[in-house]
């Protein structure tokens, strides 16, 4: 969440008699119009920090609008795409959600963003023979999705139990492998480019936003 404070208390002296309540109307359109300058800074701040944001990343940055006689705005990260940022704004591990659909796919052929097709996680999860989770292996630990083995048709059976896709290799099998999370190094420093935006433009904006109240106040 953002707190910059804008001082244009001089312009606001000169005319404070005579014109409260366009005043009142023109800081609020004046924080509002610079809330939405914000944050399209802090989007373009997520495109270029993040490799190929998901449209979900890039459209969690919201505002809260002000209004007359409450001249704040807020602009800030939607809760569950805060969990995904906030490691990196704060420092920490990675949270990489905890469904299959929100994971970086290691060994699977994955979307535009870096992560398995919705229908493919579908396909394997609506199995009872599938399961998230870690596996040891002779390899080490790995999370991923993995498939129980069916058990052994008798001999002479026609159909195997579990259909064309069912495990019979007699094991647990590795259907797709996904990233473990990491430490975060880089950090997105949240704000700054508000704070740049705002200051640039706070007066002038104001300025333009009472003079055009007070004429149509006339």
């Amino acid at each position: 969440m953002l707190n910059i404070r804008i001082n244009v208390n001089d312009q606001i002296n000169q005319v404070r008699r005579e014109h409260r309540n366009q005043i009142d109307f023109a800081l609020a359109q004046t924080v509002n119009k610079l809330a939405k300058l914000a944050q399209a800074e802090e989007k373009k701040g997520l495109a270029s920090f993040f490799d190929n944001p998901t449209p979900f990343t890039m459209n969690s940055v919201a505002i809260k609008a002000a209004r007359k006689g409450n001249p704040t705005a807020i602009v800030f990260i939607r809760p569950i795409a805060a969990k995904y940022i906030e490691p990196y704004e704060y420092g920490g591990t990675q949270y990489l959600g905890a469904k299959p659909a929100d994971l970086v796919p290691i060994n699977a052929t994955a979307n535009q963003y870096g992560n398995l097709p919705r229908n493919t996680i579908k396909k394997y999860m609506n199995r009872k023979d599938v399961f998230l989770g870690k596996v040891r292996t002779s390899s080490g630990v790995v999370y991923g999705l993995w498939q129980r083995p069916t058990a052994q048709a008798r001999r002479g059976a026609k159909r195997v139990k579990g259909g064309r896709l069912a495990n019979t290799t007699g094991s647990l099998k590795l259907l797709v492998s996904f990233a473990e999370p990491v430490n975060t190094r880089k950090r997105l420093n949240f704000g700054q480019r508000s704070i740049a935006v705002v200051q640039r433009n706070a007066k002038t904006m104001f300025e333009r936003s009472l003079a055009s109240a007070i004429a149509s106040a006339r």
